[in-house]
């Protein structure tokens, strides 16, 4: 649990180093902007991480908003860069070892997501990167994330007393809201059908068939317009505010196992059945353990990453050219 949910908490840690995106820049310049130890970070770098977010605002904002908008972006992707080789500088200093086998599996990944060897050529091309550029960032990527789990998500505990004293103190955030689990069969008016007064005709017959013991299920599958209609017209569960207030306003107040009559509505003839229904109420602390687990190590994690980045900027040399 700890590591999947930690994968999440450094993403920004990992910003400089995702997985290549699909985007075409103009030329720029490679020159070194900040120096981080013995870490550089350059103008080309910054360029291709602003690149597609450039693409996005220039539809959004224009002249001098624009510009300002890309500089703020700016600032914080330089200040992501510097935290990304600030973690590894320290990843070097501890000796990380990486198997290359790691930065095969990511590149092969990648080729997958793209279509091929050629189709990932192409793309870094139009990037003006290399395949071993590539292999760096993500041995870089790897590098950090197991620094940041050496470091941080390794010395996290959440004892049972953070749980229970978290649960007790928001009990409101585990309310479980009225469903319903709800099936569906759905006649829309057609012309082969006979327009509207053939489709009530067919839902009518279908009620019959229902009332005589037929399968609802059964009958969804072979008659129904509606969702689910492979599954029986399984609709899963919803909660009020989730269907049409005409329809709300009476399955609702259905039992397990009922049927409603015939509702019409703008989309056609309607009937519903109501499998199981969930009353509102307050889940356990057994039923919600795991998901308070979570959220406690995220927010623990987030706090202890934050402090030690800072701790190492402190120490660290950092000079922007």
């Amino acid at each position: 649990m700890k590591k999947t949910v930690f994968a999440s908490i450094v993403i920004a840690a990992l910003a400089a180093v995702t997985a290549v995106t699909v985007f075409s820049y103009a030329a720029v310049v490679d020159k070194i902007v900040v120096v981080v130890n013995n870490e550089i970070i350059t103008q080309r770098e910054v360029d291709i991480m602003l690149a597609p977010v450039y693409a996005q605002y220039r539809n959004m904002y224009k002249g001098e908003e624009l510009i300002r908008m890309l500089e703020d972006v700016r600032e914080k992707i330089l200040k992501q860069l510097i935290e990304d080789r600030l973690i590894f500088s320290e990843a070097k200093k501890f000796n990380i070892v990486i198997d290359e086998k790691e930065v095969d599996a990511r590149i092969d990944e990648m080729k997958s997501k793209v279509g091929s060897e050629r189709d990932l050529e192409a793309m870094l091309n139009e990037q003006n990167l290399t395949l071993n550029e590539l292999r760096a960032r993500y041995k870089e990527k790897i590098m950090i994330r197991k620094m940041i789990d050496q470091k941080v998500g390794a010395r996290i505990i959440i004892t049972p007393l953070d749980v229970k004293n978290y649960y007790n103190d928001n009990k409101e955030s585990f309310m479980q809201p009225e469903e319903i689990k709800l099936r569906t069969i759905l006649i829309k008016p057609r012309p082969e059908r006979g327009g509207d007064a053939g489709a009530l005709d067919t839902m009518r017959d279908i009620m019959k068939r229902l009332k005589e013991g037929g399968g609802f299920e059964g009958l969804a599958k072979e008659y129904s317009d509606g969702p689910g209609t492979d599954d029986g017209g399984l609709m899963g569960y919803v909660k009020r505010g989730d269907l049409m207030p005409q329809i709300e306003d009476i399955v609702f107040n259905l039992k397990d196992g009922e049927i409603t009559g015939i509702i019409k509505s703008p989309l056609g003839y309607h009937v519903f059945k109501v499998d199981e229904k969930k009353v509102r109420r307050t889940r356990g602390l057994a039923e919600v353990r795991q998901d308070v687990e979570e959220f406690l190590y995220r927010e623990k994690a987030s706090q202890r990453l934050k402090s030690w980045i800072d701790s190492l900027a402190k120490s660290a040399y950092i000079e922007f050219k």
